[in-house]
């Protein structure tokens, strides 16, 4: 069983934090200086969970997380919640045959750009703010800042929420979107569980003892950006 997938498959609610680190000093006559740490920016998920999973019915998820442990990663997709998966809903306009025929052109700092696209009108809307792009088989979703249209030419520009952070080449590579696309996530704060005695299952008619979970926290999932 895959232990985060199923976190997150269960949740019922999270937070997203893509906040870039930032430095704030105040000068003695409080003018602000700010400044901003290069980093890759990785996505921050925080997955509250019910406490209605039975000990009977997660013997699985448990031996699946406490295998990950804080430092294991896992490829995780927001497709299987329908709670959920709205939130990274494509929002352009093309199929999922016209997506597959796309290609990278070029990949430098924020700039990402694409090629081989649909035979559409100029105006039908390839990305909206905020919709997910991901590269290849690579698991770093990027966002569209902006909304992209087809527009006439053979190319067009996608600025990223973030700059390019693959380090092996892009150039012809595929794309992915919406809810198609993969995040590689590991929990540094990885909670313990507490059975508590309750959930009454029955089989056969015959009442078995079991537990509901109870968790120490939240998950706190944080992208693993330390290979590509």
């Amino acid at each position: 069983m895959a232990g985060l997938q199923t976190i997150i498959d269960y949740c019922n609610g999270m937070t997203i934090n893509r906040r870039k680190v930032v430095g704030l000093q105040i000068t003695r006559n409080e003018i602000p200086r700010l400044s901003t740490t290069p980093t890759k920016n990785p996505w921050k998920i925080t997955l509250d969970m019910p406490s209605s999973l039975r000990y009977s019915d997660a013997r699985a998820l448990m031996e699946a997380l406490d295998t990950l442990d804080r430092t294991g990663y896992e490829d995780i997709t927001f497709s299987n919640n329908s709670c959920l998966n709205w939130i990274f809903r494509y929002q352009g306009t093309m199929s999922n045959s016209q997506v597959s025929g796309i290609r990278v052109d070029d990949f430098t700092g924020t700039v990402l750009t694409l090629t081989n696209l649909p035979a559409i009108a100029s105006t039908r809307v390839l990305f909206e703010p905020n919709d997910l792009i991901q590269i290849g088989n690579y698991p770093y979703p990027f966002t569209s800042t902006t909304r992209i249209t087809r527009g006439t030419g053979s190319t067009v520009q996608v600025i990223t929420h973030r700059p390019n952070i693959i380090t092996s080449a892009v150039i012809g590579a595929g794309i992915t979107v919406g809810n198609d696309c993969t995040f590689r996530m590991f929990c540094p704060n990885m909670p313990v569980y507490k059975l508590t005695p309750g959930g009454t299952k029955y089989t056969s008619g015959i009442k078995v003892n079991n537990a509901l979970l109870e968790w120490s926290d939240a998950f706190e999932l944080y992208e693993y950006v330390g290979t590509s």
